[in-house]
């Protein structure tokens, strides 16, 4: 496969990521409706994911090559520290909650307004991160930021 093809297939593979994600947060929450309570720690999670995926966005360098007018991303320490982090964070709220299904395959109420909320908090981040990427991106190759 050439170079060409993946760099054209990359962001059509993220937007899948994200639109997957979107559609089992919809799908869990359609199925599994929680209550007020757990309503406010999902849109909390997806408040922190959002601000998180900002964040990270910022971490990552552009830059512009201006022989070929590409542009070039590259992941920061810190940003990869960051999602080190969240994955660390998601498997201490999982076994805190004791994240598995009972002996009739039901999860408790806890267990499901915890895997909700990690659900919308991952896709406010990656959906957030490739927001502040995309306008970078375009500030950029418009000559803004050059």
């Amino acid at each position: 496969m050439s170079t060409d093809f993946l760099k054209t297939l990359l962001p059509i593979l993220v937007v899948a990521v994200v639109m997957a994600l979107v559609g089992l947060a919809a799908v869990t929450l359609w199925a599994h409706p929680p209550r007020p309570a757990g309503m406010a720690i999902g849109f909390g999670a997806l408040i922190v994911g959002c601000l998180l995926g900002w964040q990270r966005g910022r971490f990552i360098q552009i830059t512009h090559d201006s022989a070929s007018g590409r542009l070039m991303q590259k992941a920061s320490p810190a940003a990869l520290m960051l999602l080190v982090g969240i994955v660390a964070l998601r498997f201490a709220v999982r076994s805190y909650f004791n994240v598995s299904p009972d002996m009739n395959g039901r999860m408790n109420e806890q267990a499901l307004i915890a895997t909700d909320a990690l659900l919308l908090f991952a896709v406010g981040l990656i959906a957030m991160t490739r927001v502040e990427l995309a306008i970078r991106a375009r500030r950029i190759l418009s000559g803004v930021d050059a």
